[in-house]
């Protein structure tokens, strides 16, 4: 109701504040259709505030990430889950989350146990971004054993204990190809790790000449 009062008045600029917060989960999904297909057929520049990213990432054309009232970061949904430029948009945007993993540059390398991967213009203590679907179960890569499967429908969900803390692997298909217990190892292309300073939290942009598969 106060939607259709404010675009009864016909105005410029349309401000929503947290509009589904109160909304059951399958209706919010309903209501984020019908606002955003309201928004591109009417025309209206729409700043919408949430806490939420899922309704951040499928409604806005531009986000702007906020915190501690300072721009962390702002662009498009795309820029801010591929190309997080800190720590806090990398852990903030994506569900399930990204795994961190902390590791070290040294000579031309980003090291974290026993996996390595070519990466200049780095150097010291770093942290390594890798989101669940990136990773996969491969003949080799880093070992470790499945602590717990977490079915999502068309998806599973995989937790595994490994020596670099607890790492979630996300894999496509309805029925687990693992149970708990399994032991597993765990590959990935580093072209699709972000490595970022750890004391800063900033993302580095080093050159990775790297093998397809770590």
């Amino acid at each position: 109701v106060a939607l259709a009062r404010a675009l009864v008045k016909e105005p410029q600029l349309l401000l929503l504040d947290e509009p589904l917060s109160n909304l059951d989960a399958t209706l919010r999904l309903t209501m984020r259709t019908e606002i955003k297909s309201l928004q591109q057929k009417l025309g209206v520049t729409t700043i919408l505030v949430t806490h939420d990213q899922i309704e951040a990432t499928t409604m806005a054309d531009r986000i702007i990430c906020m915190r501690a009232g300072r721009i962390e970061q702002a662009g498009t949904p795309d820029d801010l889950y591929l190309r997080p430029e800190s720590l806090f948009i990398a852990g903030f945007i994506g569900s399930p989350p990204v795994n961190l993993i902390s590791g070290e540059a040294v000579d031309g390398a980003v090291r974290a146990g026993r996996v390595t991967f070519p990466f200049d213009g780095a150097s010291g203590k770093v942290t390594i971004g890798l989101r669940p679907e990136h990773l996969r179960f491969a003949e080799t890569g880093f070992s470790g054993r499945i602590a717990q499967t977490e079915p999502m429908g068309r998806e599973i969900l995989y937790v595994v204990e490994t020596d670099l803390g607890h790492v979630r692997v996300l894999e496509h298909g309805a029925s687990a190809a693992h149970v708990a217990g399994d032991p597993v190892k765990i590959g990935f292309s580093p072209n699709d790790s972000l490595v970022f300073d750890t004391a800063t939290e900033s993302l580095m942009t080093g050159v990775r000449v790297h093998p397809p598969l770590c």
